[in-house]
């Protein structure tokens, strides 16, 4: 495993030190002035990406590539010692940068965020490439390769490099990252179109940068190619950015290694600072736009996403909560079924279904005193069977609930829906009959009382015969004839009704005295 791992190190580090090599011969024969600095210096652009994407331990093997690669590139034309300045030199401003830049945006760099453009372009073609400016103009100084000045070497290297890294860095950069991800896939209509844009790009380049004569238009020729660039960051995103810089780059350099640029009454050295100059506007414009877009995309997506877990939380709350609501008015109707379960039980008599006596008494009273404040009267019959004794003794208590269940039926049938009837206890009964005076509730009884009397009950093979004896009473006013009696005077003179028809004989109505 450790030997695989060595292995992959060092095709790194080769495949990156014969990157740099070729592209530090192309600077040194191809993209050079006649004083030997380079007009773009492309070498340290795919050391820097390489840089910002490995990790810190697989540094050094490359590094040590670079500079064998950079002595004997420079060897046909500066000596070992110069050679070795210049490579190391270049190792620091890679170096140099891809720290700084790491070190601020993060150990895994991507052009994501305007931030990381923003430090990319600090610390690399800014702080770093300046640096190295500085000192190599110094060594180009000392060793007399250049009849210019100090600060003019110092712009042109320092402006060679930064172009170089702001050119091709980038792109390198997205396309490792894109490839992390994948090859992706390209509709056949999105090839059209780009081949179509290069097309268009490379035209309006050449016409732009071959005029050897004329002024170039500075409100149309540069914005021409700058609206392209623009289009490129809008329409195909950091990758098409950054390819279409680099290709409008390399035909502008291109064209100035000939000689020829569109600035007319300018030395070769203008030229160079002002081609660069462009070219460094329409990078920075272009990627930048592009990283911004690729940054609000990137917000955009995160937002969706979060609305959409919202309005999943949300959908998966509803759900809980309508959920809770179908449990709890659930657990309500079975609370309500309970209470009124309770309440029934509490106000009906088990054995008859009848109202018990508690609940009785209390619409009774309730009955009454509606009574008293319309002015109506009411009557009382008390009801209880004679001789109930006997049917217990003779034949069981299991009869005695089969006769107080059997009665129930004749006794409704002559009662009127709103009529009260309820079970004093044992085998006496209540009814309260509203706006019934004493004779009609008498007529009442009577027939209640033939009823049962001709009622035939058999069980268990037995036959059963039943009477009964009943007290009737009407409210009436009570001594001082000022307020109508209560509902204990109406038992209380119904029930002494009831025991003189006892007394009397049983199975009869009696009707109390006033």
């Amino acid at each position: 495993m450790t030997k695989a791992f060595t292995c992959h190190h060092f095709r790194n580090a080769l495949f990156i030190s014969i990157a740099y090599y070729a592209l530090a011969l192309l600077g040194v024969y191809q993209i050079t002035t006649a004083n030997g600095v380079a007009i773009v210096w492309l070498a340290n652009a795919p050391i820097l990406a390489a840089f910002l994407i490995l990790p810190y331990r697989q540094w050094l093997m490359p590094i040590i590539g670079i500079f064998v690669a950079e002595i004997m590139a420079d060897l046909s034309t500066y000596t070992l010692w110069s050679s070795m300045c210049f490579a190391l030199v270049n190792l620091l401003e890679i170096t140099l940068a891809a720290k700084l830049i790491r070190r601020f945006s993060g150990e895994r760099f991507d052009f994501d965020t305007l931030k990381r453009g923003g430090y990319f372009l600090l610390f690399g073609p800014l702080i770093a490439c300046a640096i190295a400016g500085l000192i190599g103009a110094s060594i180009n100084s000392q060793i007399g390769n250049a009849d210019v000045s100090y600060t003019k070497l110092w712009l042109l290297w320092w402006f060679g490099d930064a172009l170089g890294i702001v050119l091709l860095t980038p792109m390198i950069v997205v396309v490792w990252r894109t490839l992390e991800k994948g090859l992706p896939k390209i509709a056949v209509k999105s090839i059209f179109e780009v081949t179509i844009f290069l097309l268009i790009l490379i035209f309006l380049n050449i016409y732009v940068f071959s005029r050897e004569t004329g002024q170039i238009q500075l409100l149309i020729s540069p914005l021409i190619l700058l609206s392209l660039a623009v289009y490129s960051a809008i329409r195909f995103g950091v990758l098409g950015a950054t390819f279409s810089v680099t290709a409008l780059a390399t035909l502008a350099v291109f064209q100035l290694t000939k000689g020829v640029y569109p600035y007319p009454s300018t030395s070769v050295q203008q030229a160079v600072w002002l081609t660069q100059e462009y070219l460094a506007l329409i990078a920075i414009v272009s990627v930048g736009l592009s990283i911004l877009l690729r940054e609000i995309n990137q917000q955009r997506q995160a937002l969706e996403e979060k609305e959409h877990t919202l309005r999943m939380h949300n959908s998966t709350l509803e759900s809980k909560v309508y959920e809770r609501t179908l449990l709890l008015e659930k657990a309500n109707n079975a609370l309500q079924l309970a209470n009124t379960q309770l309440a029934r039980i509490a106000a009906v008599d088990e054995l008859t279904g009848i109202a018990n006596r508690q609940h009785f008494r209390t619409e009774a009273q309730r009955e009454i005193n509606r009574l008293k404040q319309d002015n109506q009267t009411a009557s009382m019959i008390l009801i209880d069977l004679d001789y109930f004794k006997r049917v217990n003794d003779t034949y069981g208590h299991g009869a005695g609930d089969f006769v107080l269940q059997s009665i129930m039926e004749p006794i409704r049938q002559s009662l009127r829906p709103k009529d009260l009837f309820g079970r004093m206890g044992g085998e006496e009964f209540f009814i309260l009959l509203s706006e019934t005076n004493q004779t009609t509730a008498a007529t009442i009884a009577e027939r209640i009382r033939l009823s049962l009397e001709h009622l035939e009950l058999n069980y268990e093979g037995q036959r059963i015969n039943i009477t009964a004896s009943f007290g009737v009473a009407e409210l009436s006013k009570h001594r001082n004839q000022t307020n109508l009696e209560d509902l204990d005077d109406l038992t209380s003179r119904a029930d002494q009704a009831l025991y003189r028809a006892k007394a009397l004989g049983r199975n009869r109505v009696e009707i109390a005295n006033d």
